[in-house]
């Protein structure tokens, strides 16, 4: 199962490399939604978490608007791409700002291993492989 994270943090992401190894999958990484897509259109990935704020928090309309936006990209490049969103902006807020988006969930800002694991298990319930 192959992952593109969307960053403009590697290293973190890097750290949490072996959660990933462990659930058997791969992760790229691309630091903006252009090289993102570019990505994506070489190479298809089963999940696009897009940490695109870098570790800041939820602030509202703003990261909103930008997240939506790269939703939709994504989802105009291979609509069969799940995708994730890392920013803590919490289920209720989550789920009034990205509805209709058919995104798995959430992930707080600084995600822990725990949650790239719980992460990781919803996508396999998802594809049928858990």
């Amino acid at each position: 199962m192959d992952i593109l994270i969307v960053t403009p943090r590697a290293d973190f992401w890097n750290g949490l490399n072996g959660v990933f190894e462990k659930r058997g999958a791969s992760v790229r990484t691309a630091c903006a939604m252009p090289e993102a897509l570019a990505s994506l259109k070489e190479k298809k990935a089963a999940l696009a978490v897009l940490d695109l704020f870098g570790g800041e928090a939820w602030s509202g309309a703003e990261h909103a608007d930008a997240m939506k936006k790269a939703v939709i990209s994504i989802l105009m490049q291979d609509a069969m791409t799940n995708t994730a969103s890392v920013c803590g902006m919490g289920d209720e807020t989550f789920h009034d700002a990205m509805e209709g988006l058919g995104m798995i969930c959430d992930l707080p800002a600084q995600p822990s291993a725990d949650d790239v694991d719980d992460l990781l298990g919803r996508l396999l319930v998802i594809l049928g492989q858990a």
